[in-house]
């Protein structure tokens, strides 16, 4: 074979079966988009297709403008090296090459991981042979570089900005946050479920967002399930992949439903509500499962008490 999809398999976790991306947004009108390491979907009133053909990329970003970023390249084994470029859907569906194809490793010289305002965060794991893992750094929209955090950073390899300016990682299967300052802080160390993996090192969390009211949500690939952090550190299990495939990330719409993307075993991308997989709340949420034999209860005492009332009624 001489070039192949930019396949960066040494840059992303591995499992035994897949190494999917995490690309899943929304716009400001609520449509999907998603990538499937081949083409870009959108997802229209329930209805799905191409906007962006024959790309290969791990992430995607949108800006306040409804602008969708990507990349796209291919890998060179006669020359052992990678190429690769950053593209924009525009609003009204023009394709425009950002910055042209180029030899380089994904993140050497963009990143998709962007905040509302096009700040873009990395980390220079992959920036051969000038490694740095003990940095957060952040670049502004003209180009200025900084170092937004310090810490130990080797084990991470998503960073997914959220919209009220903090910076959600997770690493050895603990999830931190980063404030718009700097500050690092641990969100919880208890979403793995030990019998998942064998290792505490093994990479199991993927997508990392939150909701509007600021709940926290994690895609347990290894679990195949999605759980719900709240803010008193709560977790709860709110959906479970069927059969072959499980949770990359997610993303919620105008409506507040929440769309899923998953990977499957075979290396496949799909994107469902998660209204056709959601788990059972009355089982998973531990406040409903005390609730409802008491709500069942009393039901029941209401019926016998009105028959009761007819039965004695009709007798005075």
């Amino acid at each position: 074979m001489t070039k192949l999809n930019c396949l960066f398999i040494f840059l992303i976790p591995l499992f035994a079966y897949a190494h999917p991306g995490v690309g899943i947004v929304k716009d400001s009108k609520g449509n999907i988009f998603f990538t499937d390491l081949h083409q870009v979907w959108k997802i229209h009133n329930g209805k799905k297709t191409v906007v962006v053909p024959n790309v290969h990329t791990h992430e995607l970003y949108i800006d306040k403008y409804d602008n969708l970023f990507g990349e796209g390249g291919y890998y060179d084994d006669k020359a052992i090296k990678f190429y690769h470029y950053l593209w924009v859907l525009r609003p009204n569906g023009r394709v425009d090459t950002v910055i042209g194809m180029k030899e380089a490793y994904v993140r050497q010289d963009f990143s998709l991981a962007r905040d509302k305002d096009g700040n873009e965060y990395y980390i220079k794991r992959f920036l051969v042979p000038h490694i740095d893992t003990n940095h957060i750094y952040k670049k502004t929209p003209n180009g200025k570089e900084t170092v937004l955090a310090t810490g130990n950073f080797k084990k991470v390899n998503w960073l997914h900005p959220q919209d009220d300016g903090s910076i959600l990682y997770a690493a050895k299967n603990i999830i931190f946050r980063v404030d718009s300052l700097g500050n690092i802080r641990l969100v919880t160390d208890q979403i793995r479920n030990s019998k998942s993996l064998n290792s505490k090192d093994d990479i199991l969390i993927w997508g990392i967002w939150q909701d509007s009211s600021k709940n926290i949500y994690a895609a347990v690939f290894s679990d195949k399930t999605i759980k719900k952090i709240d803010h008193s550190g709560n977790i709860t299990t709110i959906y479970t992949s069927k059969e072959n495939w499980s949770p990359l990330h997610g993303a919620f719409d105008n409506k507040n439903k929440l769309w899923v993307l998953e990977g499957s075993d075979n290396n496949e991308a799909r994107v469902i509500s998660a209204e056709m997989g959601l788990a059972n709340s009355a089982k998973q949420d531990p406040t409903k499962s005390m609730l409802l034999p008491y709500i069942m209860l009393g039901g029941l005492v209401l019926i016998i008490g009105i028959l009761y009332l007819k039965t004695k009624n009709k007798y005075v």
